[in-house]
């Protein structure tokens, strides 16, 4: 993925589970059964594309592969496989 808009950006982390709290950026945390987790990431307000480099570094945040990264923003990937990736990868514990 080259580039992408922040704003299919964020409609794919509010599909997924994700909530959004504003500060000088807008900080995205995973919510699973109500209960914040430790996965986050960053918009940038007034950003329109987000980079290859800045897209690496949020794919990592979210504990994805590029192509997992890509059907994640393009929404092949479900909400329920990418918790259960999470959960494969003992990132999240199994609820």
């Amino acid at each position: 993925m080259k580039t992408c808009k922040a704003r299919d950006i964020e409609a794919a982390l509010n599909k997924k589970g994700f909530t959004q709290k504003q500060t000088h950026h807008t900080i995205f945390y995973l919510c699973v059964n109500g209960r914040i987790t430790g996965i986050h990431t960053f918009l940038s307000h007034g950003q329109k594309d987000y980079s290859a480099d800045l897209l690496a570094k949020m794919k990592n945040q979210l504990h994805l592969s590029g192509k997992e990264f890509t059907d994640f923003i393009q929404c092949p990937l479900t909400a329920e496989r990418y918790l259960q990736l999470l959960v494969e990868r003992g990132v999240i514990e199994d609820n």
